[in-house]
Protein backbone atom coordinates (compact mmCIF):
# COMPACT_ATOMS: atom_id res chain seq x y z
CA UNK A 1 0.00 0.00 0.00
CA UNK A 2 1.48 3.64 -0.95
CA UNK A 3 0.64 6.99 -0.28
CA UNK A 4 1.44 9.95 -1.96
CA UNK A 5 0.68 13.98 -1.75
CA UNK A 6 2.08 16.31 -4.40
CA UNK A 7 0.19 19.93 -3.53
CA UNK A 8 2.07 21.09 -6.73
CA UNK A 9 -0.10 18.45 -9.07
CA UNK A 10 -3.54 19.50 -8.23
CA UNK A 11 -5.58 19.13 -11.69
CA UNK A 12 -8.04 16.54 -12.95
CA UNK A 13 -6.64 16.21 -16.22
CA UNK A 14 -4.71 13.28 -15.05
CA UNK A 15 -4.17 10.62 -12.37
CA UNK A 16 -1.83 11.66 -10.02
CA UNK A 17 -3.59 15.51 -10.21
CA UNK A 18 -7.04 13.55 -9.84
CA UNK A 19 -5.36 11.47 -6.87
CA UNK A 20 -3.89 14.62 -5.18
CA UNK A 21 -6.85 16.74 -5.73
CA UNK A 22 -9.25 14.49 -3.98
CA UNK A 23 -6.77 13.87 -1.02
CA UNK A 24 -6.68 18.03 -0.39
CA UNK A 25 -11.11 18.00 -0.55
CA UNK A 26 -10.94 15.58 2.25
CA UNK A 27 -7.74 16.71 4.46
CA UNK A 28 -6.01 13.78 3.96
CA UNK A 29 -2.63 15.87 3.07
CA UNK A 30 -0.30 15.33 6.36
CA UNK A 31 1.90 12.09 5.91
CA UNK A 32 2.01 11.38 9.61
CA UNK A 33 -1.80 11.22 9.73
CA UNK A 34 -2.50 9.07 6.92
CA UNK A 35 -6.42 8.09 6.15
CA UNK A 36 -6.72 6.51 3.19
CA UNK A 37 -4.13 4.71 0.82
CA UNK A 38 -3.41 5.63 -2.99
CA UNK A 39 -5.29 2.14 -4.08
CA UNK A 40 -8.01 3.43 -2.04
CA UNK A 41 -8.31 6.79 -3.64
CA UNK A 42 -7.82 5.46 -7.14
CA UNK A 43 -10.70 2.54 -6.61
CA UNK A 44 -13.15 5.98 -5.22
CA UNK A 45 -12.46 7.84 -8.02
CA UNK A 46 -12.80 4.69 -10.46
CA UNK A 47 -16.33 4.36 -8.85
CA UNK A 48 -16.89 8.16 -9.19
CA UNK A 49 -16.13 8.05 -13.03
CA UNK A 50 -13.16 10.44 -11.92
CA UNK A 51 -15.35 13.06 -10.08
CA UNK A 52 -12.88 14.33 -7.27
CA UNK A 53 -15.45 15.79 -5.85
CA UNK A 54 -17.87 12.28 -5.54
CA UNK A 55 -14.60 10.42 -4.93
CA UNK A 56 -14.16 12.69 -2.15
CA UNK A 57 -17.62 11.89 -0.45
CA UNK A 58 -16.84 8.73 -1.25
CA UNK A 59 -13.97 8.43 0.95
CA UNK A 60 -15.72 10.31 3.17
CA UNK A 61 -18.35 7.83 3.84
CA UNK A 62 -15.37 4.83 4.06
CA UNK A 63 -14.14 6.76 6.85
CA UNK A 64 -16.88 7.75 8.57
CA UNK A 65 -17.32 4.23 8.56
CA UNK A 66 -13.61 3.28 10.33
CA UNK A 67 -14.36 6.19 13.01
CA UNK A 68 -18.03 4.73 13.54
CA UNK A 69 -16.62 1.35 15.06
CA UNK A 70 -14.73 3.29 17.65
CA UNK A 71 -16.17 4.11 21.03
CA UNK A 72 -15.80 8.00 22.79
CA UNK A 73 -12.83 6.81 25.47
CA UNK A 74 -12.35 9.18 28.87
CA UNK A 75 -9.39 8.35 31.06
CA UNK A 76 -10.17 9.71 34.31
CA UNK A 77 -11.48 13.32 32.87
CA UNK A 78 -8.29 13.68 31.54
CA UNK A 79 -7.31 12.70 28.63
CA UNK A 80 -10.26 12.46 26.31
CA UNK A 81 -10.99 10.74 22.40
CA UNK A 82 -14.06 11.21 20.44
CA UNK A 83 -14.25 9.54 17.60
CA UNK A 84 -18.08 9.73 17.32
CA UNK A 85 -17.33 13.88 16.54
CA UNK A 86 -14.51 12.37 13.73
CA UNK A 87 -17.47 10.09 12.22
CA UNK A 88 -19.81 13.42 12.00
CA UNK A 89 -17.19 15.42 10.51
CA UNK A 90 -16.28 13.29 7.76
CA UNK A 91 -19.79 12.17 7.09
CA UNK A 92 -20.70 15.91 6.97
CA UNK A 93 -17.52 16.31 4.53
CA UNK A 94 -19.30 13.68 2.11
CA UNK A 95 -22.66 15.40 2.23
CA UNK A 96 -21.19 18.40 1.32
CA UNK A 97 -17.97 17.17 -1.19
CA UNK A 98 -20.73 14.87 -2.99
CA UNK A 99 -23.22 17.93 -3.28
CA UNK A 100 -20.33 19.92 -5.27
CA UNK A 101 -19.80 17.04 -7.25
CA UNK A 102 -23.02 17.15 -8.65
CA UNK A 103 -23.06 20.83 -8.70
CA UNK A 104 -19.43 21.71 -10.28
CA UNK A 105 -18.65 18.23 -11.90
CA UNK A 106 -14.69 18.02 -11.28
CA UNK A 107 -14.38 15.28 -13.71
CA UNK A 108 -13.34 14.73 -16.98
CA UNK A 109 -15.57 14.49 -20.12
CA UNK A 110 -18.60 15.84 -18.09
CA UNK A 111 -22.23 14.75 -20.83
CA UNK A 112 -25.66 15.43 -19.70
CA UNK A 113 -28.64 13.31 -21.36
CA UNK A 114 -26.66 9.86 -21.39
CA UNK A 115 -25.67 8.16 -24.72
CA UNK A 116 -25.35 9.92 -27.79
CA UNK A 117 -26.89 10.49 -30.81
CA UNK A 118 -23.76 8.63 -32.90
CA UNK A 119 -24.31 5.86 -30.40
CA UNK A 120 -27.71 4.74 -31.00
CA UNK A 121 -27.37 5.20 -35.20
CA UNK A 122 -24.27 3.26 -34.75
CA UNK A 123 -26.40 0.05 -32.63
CA UNK A 124 -29.15 0.79 -34.48
CA UNK A 125 -26.86 0.36 -38.32
CA UNK A 126 -25.47 -3.29 -36.62
CA UNK A 127 -27.03 -6.31 -38.56
CA UNK A 128 -26.30 -8.54 -35.64
CA UNK A 129 -28.42 -7.06 -33.41
CA UNK A 130 -31.62 -8.19 -31.96
CA UNK A 131 -34.29 -5.71 -33.69
CA UNK A 132 -36.45 -3.97 -30.58
CA UNK A 133 -40.19 -4.61 -30.43
CA UNK A 134 -41.32 -1.31 -30.56
CA UNK A 135 -39.66 2.23 -31.78
CA UNK A 136 -40.29 5.73 -30.90
CA UNK A 137 -42.76 6.95 -33.51
CA UNK A 138 -43.72 3.79 -34.89
CA UNK A 139 -47.82 4.07 -35.06
CA UNK A 140 -47.21 7.91 -36.37
CA UNK A 141 -49.20 8.12 -39.17
CA UNK A 142 -48.61 10.77 -42.00
CA UNK A 143 -50.81 12.78 -43.40
CA UNK A 144 -49.60 11.74 -46.60
CA UNK A 145 -50.50 7.81 -46.16
CA UNK A 146 -53.80 7.81 -44.20
CA UNK A 147 -56.99 6.14 -46.04
CA UNK A 148 -59.23 6.95 -43.95
CA UNK A 149 -61.58 9.96 -43.54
Amino acid sequence: MAWSYDEGNLNISDALGRLNSTRLLIGDTDLNDKQVQDEEVSFALAQANNNVYKAGGWLCRAIAAKYSRSVDVEISGALKEASSQLQAHYTKLADTLEYQGTKLGGSLGISAGGISVSTVEGVRANTNRVRPEFNKDQFKIDAETTDYE
